[in-house]
């Protein structure tokens, strides 16, 4: 079974801030309960970056280019092999110059 786990963490200025892992729960060897991160989703449970090749950031491109509703946005990206779990409210496409990476931001 996977979870979204919010761990706060003080700053050295007083403030709390909130990162967020989704893991799984699994049980070890003896059966005790344990949990596995399977991914860190930073500060923001809904912002995902998602690396995209060249052919298929030129695809993306084109969906984002569109005025599309959330719910057809995400099934197109869907069509095109980006599997969203939740619905976009924004999309970013995003270019690392020096390393020439290519990324699709939702949120």
């Amino acid at each position: 079974m996977t979870y979204l786990k919010r761990k706060p963490r003080k700053l050295a200025d007083g403030a709390v801030r909130s990162y967020w892992y989704k893991c799984e729960a699994y049980r070890d060897e003896k059966g005790r309960p344990r949990e596995k991160v399977l991914e860190y989703l930073g500060t923001n449970p809904n912002v995902r970056n998602f690396p995209l090749e060249p052919p298929l950031a030129r695809k993306v491109a084109a969906v984002v280019a569109e005025p599309l509703s959330p719910t057809d946005m995400r099934a197109k990206l869907k069509d095109l092999g980006l599997d969203i779990p939740f619905l976009p409210k924004r999309l970013d496409l995003l270019n690392t110059p020096p390393l020439r990476r290519l990324a699709l931001r939702v949120e």
